[in-house]
């Protein structure tokens, strides 16, 4: 089966703290998945390292079959995303 994003031991600490450890992740091509969890459980981190913006400490992924850290512009040409943080203010 072809998957549109596979990972392989994906690893991203920041000093001592691993916010993503060892992710084993493979997604079949066609498919529509989602991220849940608690704040702080590294959602945002795996979507930054599956998207080229975060280089990982250790481990890999692929984006419809090419290596992300190898070569970010062609793992990204199959890619769209949006990404923004909302803020809310009161007073």
């Amino acid at each position: 089966m072809d998957h549109a994003i596979e990972s392989e031991r994906l690893t991203k600490c920041f000093g001592r703290h691993a916010a993503v450890d060892k992710v084993e992740l493979r997604v079949p091509t066609g498919s529509v998945y989602g991220f849940l969890g608690q704040n702080g459980a590294g959602k945002t981190t795996t979507i930054r390292l599956i998207l080229g913006l975060l280089r990982p400490t250790g481990g890999s992924v692929r984006v419809l079959g090419h290596d992300v850290a190898a070569d970010r512009l062609l793992a990204s040409a199959g890619v769209g995303s949006l990404s923004r943080r909302l803020r809310i203010t009161t007073g």
